[in-house]
């Protein structure tokens, strides 16, 4: 294997640890904003939506902050359709409040909702691609 083959293997080896370095303080920083709201929760954020909690996950693939809610509603009476409308508002906080911005600047965010049952309704993902 000549010098330059090797020095690049190296050096793709070094960037790819680097990456998964970083992704991992990524996934610890966002445990422990995780960790933080989950020090107030459950909170009743307005009259049928309660935050349960927050995790954070990467499935392989971005590191992702996910808000999970509860609405006060019956099965069957939330859409998918109509979590999404609420899409705009969200983006509009999340990328105009400055310390929103570095969030969403750093980790994706996603919140999911699910009935008085349990059941799961819907989710809403943003990413700081999204913003304008």
């Amino acid at each position: 294997m000549s010098k330059v083959s090797l020095f690049l293997k190296s050096l793709f080896c070094i960037l790819f640890l680097c990456s998964i370095n970083a992704k991992a303080n990524l996934m610890s920083d966002c445990n422990a904003t995780a960790s933080d709201i989950n020090k107030s929760t459950p909170q009743t954020l307005d009259k049928v939506t309660t935050l349960l909690n927050a995790i954070c996950t990467n499935d392989g693939g971005p590191v992702t902050l996910v808000y999970r809610n509860r609405l006060n509603v019956p099965a069957g009476s939330v859409t998918q359709n109509e979590i999404n409308t609420l899409k705009p508002g969200m983006l509009n906080t999340l990328c105009t409040d400055p310390t929103l911005r570095q969030l969403i600047n750093t980790v994706n965010v996603r919140y999911t909702y699910a009935d008085a049952s349990g059941r799961f309704l819907g989710q809403v993902d943003l990413n700081k691609r999204e913003c304008r």
